[in-house]
């Protein structure tokens, strides 16, 4: 009988055993074969929130689908997949069936009969609605992310955050990715309003950046050391709004973060898994993270070419491979660890869709260079 995973994987990172590292593309295959299994474990269409060690294979979970949908557009471009684009289809109609009357979607994973709306969520599944439309040109997602944005502009704080209808009901600087999400929208339907809200968005950010390019509020809560991830989100969503608006002072800040954490790699090593307001790291690593610093530092080396950036995402990218799984059972097998060690604070004893989204984008950007 094999051993369950839990044991497996646990025994693994107190012996330290680490993975060999092999091509991209063999890296890249495994993950998106494990992210079809996510697809496939639910019966609706979208992708489960991913495999807990000991709960097992989690529900449906609307927010990461959203973002799941471009990178298997992505990689059905580059790999010539139309399952990945089919699988991609399927999961943008599901989301479809989730909106709620007010317009947003909802919070959590597995959606009950009467969901409450969230907001961050509600962006990362515009996301990956206006990305549906642009390659399917159907209406129904169009229409779809339109009225996801009427909703987030109308319970949009005054002073350009969001302090309803969001996790905890805290002020987040990383809903810069819905601000992103709102000029994707306003791309594909010239609303104004919605570009508006997103300048007021990524404004209010702005003025969270401390002088060592620190973020307030780029956590869950205020009291709490931010995961990399959240620092990750946060970065990422100025970028690309700043990259959209063409708006330097958006870049910029986002440029100054990144540079930051560039520089801490190149000097410590691995990104670890939470940082605090004086860029002291912890003693586990955040996988996710990780490689969200690599599609940052892949996309400011492609707007700038600057090789520092795309050699801080190739580090990232070698490091991350080392904690890929590319053997053992299905249910592990392609993914990637929310932390390293599995028992780390961030997604502790969980395979995440989005750690092996995340991966899958950066492997995607490091073959495309």
């Amino acid at each position: 009988m094999n051993a369950p995973p839990l044991f497996t994987e646990t025994i693994r990172d107190v012996r330290g055993i680490e993975t060999t590292p092999r091509t991209d593309s063999e890296h890249l295959r495994l993950t998106m074969e494990w992210l079809y299994r996510t697809q496939d474990v639910t019966d609706c269409g979208g992708s489960t929130a991913g495999y807990n060690l000991v709960f097992g294979w989690s529900g449906p979970y609307p927010e990461t689908t959203g973002y799941v949908v471009p990178t298997l557009y992505d990689y059905g471009e580059a790999t010539d997949a139309m399952e990945a684009r089919n699988r991609a289809n399927r999961m943008a109609s599901w989301l479809t069936t989730l909106q709620l009357d007010s317009g947003g979607f909802p919070a959590g994973v597995d959606p009950g009969p009467d969901p409450e709306p969230s907001v961050f969520n509600t962006g990362q599944i515009i996301l990956g609605l206006v990305r549906a439309y642009h390659e399917t040109g159907e209406e129904r997602y169009r229409e779809a992310a339109r009225r996801a944005s009427e909703w987030l502009v109308n319970v949009q704080h005054e002073n350009g955050y969001w302090d309803r209808y969001d996790y905890r009901d805290e002020i987040h600087a990383y809903c810069s990715r819905v601000a992103w999400a709102l000029l994707e929208v306003h791309d594909v339907t010239g609303a104004s309003a919605f570009r508006d809200a997103a300048v007021d968005h990524l404004s209010w950010v702005v003025s969270q950046q401390r002088s060592n390019g620190w973020f307030d509020h780029c956590g869950f809560s205020p009291d709490e050391t931010p995961f990399l991830h959240t620092i990750a989100y946060t970065i990422r969503g100025l970028l690309e709004g700043g990259a959209l608006l063409d708006d330097e002072a958006f870049v910029s800040a986002a440029r100054i973060a990144a540079e930051k954490l560039r520089t801490i790699q190149r000097q410590r090593g691995p990104l670890t898994g939470a940082y605090d307001s004086d860029w002291s790291g912890a003693s586990y690593y955040c996988l996710t993270g990780n490689a969200q610093m690599a599609v940052v530092w892949s996309r400011l080396s492609e707007l700038w070419g600057d090789d520092a950036y795309a050699s801080a995402a190739t580090e990232a990218v070698r490091f991350l491979k080392t904690k890929h799984r590319m053997d053992g059972p299905d249910e592990v097998r392609g993914g990637m660890k929310g932390s390293h060690p599995v028992w780390g604070p961030y997604m502790r004893l969980r395979y995440p869709n989005w750690a092996a989204k995340f991966f899958a984008d950066a492997l995607l950007a490091q073959m495309q260079k």
